[in-house]
């Protein structure tokens, strides 16, 4: 019984293995073209920031430019919370804490941060890559479209803070447009999306943020079954996630109370994300400005208070023609989801943002970090976009393609000059 569940398991990993395979490779020149601009892009303003100013290792715990996460080491010294909420992240947390310790034993300290960089810069370059490929695959416009919505969207403010942010949030943006790409694929050629995606892609997703789990496990919606037998099939996939995350809870409690009794536990710890609650006056602003707009056309970062700690976050916005440009953005990205709500893709694109609404809007949490968070739902701005183009005439086709260019020129633009004021001559 025990090999036959066994062969039955490593077949299953086999062949999602080869689909992630075809979902990831080969390459067309022009995505190799793509992927080699953005990240020697972001790879020029990682190294300059890690090496040419104090913003990413900040002496004497002074604001950094990781908008609240400014420590190198980040990753090795938080703990408690970050540990409970991530727990299969330790796999990567070992490997860059092993390279730390080798990196700084043989070269200079800051040397070792390239490889943390190097690895953010790929997770975000290639999710750009994904983009653009679900944008030629599945929505199946031009390529020259496909081109324009993608390098708008690598010029967000959030899309290039996360390239050299060492957190999960670029792993999250990588992991949740790959997991989109490759359900849509599947319900393309067959019609069907498979328990065994769904659990593969939710260990994937949820092993970084675990919220995240549910938005693969969203797509068997799209299944034509009754709705028992989807809620039934969903509760079998999930289960062996949830058990391992209980588990691995359970270990950390242990671990807390064996090792460190005097210090708080991770549910204590855990309880500290009070802070980020939202709920009071100002959810209108956060929700248009920051949670919004901020994410993708910047405005000057100032120095402010978020829970206990000094960060640094973008102000309000100063001029009410910013306001109207992301009130028209925003406009444009509803429009092309109520145009397109009997299409499936689409269902599955809201499927997946449904899970950050209840997050950020009913429960109101992470308002005040809406910048890095952002990595969670930005990639559905240009591929709403995109899906857009279909619902419009042909000849309305070279107005949206202007509409998209305008503001490609305007969030570069506004952007950059915000990043070389506050950065790059910091």
């Amino acid at each position: 019984m025990m090999p036959s569940c066994l062969s039955i398991l490593f077949r299953a990993l086999r062949i999602e293995w080869r689909e992630t395979k075809r979902t990831l490779f080969p390459p067309t020149p022009i995505e190799a073209g793509l992927f080699l601009f953005f990240f020697l892009l972001y790879g020029c303003i990682g190294y300059r920031m890690l090496f040419h100013t104090e913003l990413i290792d900040v002496p004497n715990g002074g604001a950094g430019s990781y908008l609240g996460y400014d420590n190198l080491f980040h990753l090795h010294t938080r703990g408690g919370a970050f540990d409970v909420s991530h727990p299969f992240f330790g796999i990567f947390h070992l490997l860059k804490t092993l390279l730390i310790i080798l990196l700084t034993t043989l070269f200079k300290e800051k040397t070792s941060g390239i490889i943390c960089l190097m690895l953010m810069n790929l997770l975000i370059t290639g999710g750009l890559v994904l983009i653009y490929r679900y944008l030629k695959q599945i929505v199946q416009i031009s390529s020259r479209r496909a081109l324009l919505l993608t390098g708008f969207t690598g010029c967000f403010f959030t899309t290039v803070v996360l390239s050299f942010t060492t957190e999960t949030y670029p792993f999250s943006f990588f992991l949740l447009v790959f997991s989109l790409l490759m359900l849509s694929r599947e319900y393309k050629l067959t019609g069907y999306i498979k328990g065994r995606t769904v659990l593969f892609l939710s260990f994937l997703c949820g092993g970084i943020t675990i919220t995240n789990a549910a938005k693969p496990a969203m797509a068997l919606f799209l299944n034509k079954a009754p709705l028992w037998r989807k809620i039934r099939t969903g509760f079998k996939v999930m289960l062996p996630f949830v058990v391992c995350v209980a588990v691995i809870m359970g270990f950390y409690t242990l671990k807390a109370k064996l090792f460190n009794p005097e210090g708080p536990s991770p549910i204590e710890t855990t309880g500290q994300l009070g802070q980020y609650f939202i709920h009071d006056e100002t959810l209108g602003k956060q929700a248009l400005v920051d949670f919004w707009g901020n994410t993708i056309i910047s405005t000057p970062l100032t120095q402010q208070l978020v829970g206990k700690e000094v960060v640094l976050r973008p102000s309000e916005y100063l001029h009410s023609w910013n306001n109207a440009v992301i009130v028209f953005l925003l406009f444009l990205v509803a429009a092309s989801a109520l145009l397109n709500l009997k299409n499936k893709y689409v269902q599955l694109l809201l499927m997946f943002l449904s899970i950050d609404f209840v997050i950020h809007f009913i429960i109101r949490y992470g308002m005040n970090e809406a910048i890095l968070f952002g990595g969670h739902w930005m990639f559905a701005v240009p591929i709403l976009l995109g899906w857009l183009y279909t619902r419009l005439p042909v000849r309305m086709y070279r107005v949206l393609d202007w509409v998209i260019i305008g503001f490609f020129i305007l969030t570069a633009t506004i952007n950059t000059m915000e990043f070389m004021r506050s950065f790059l001559f910091a």
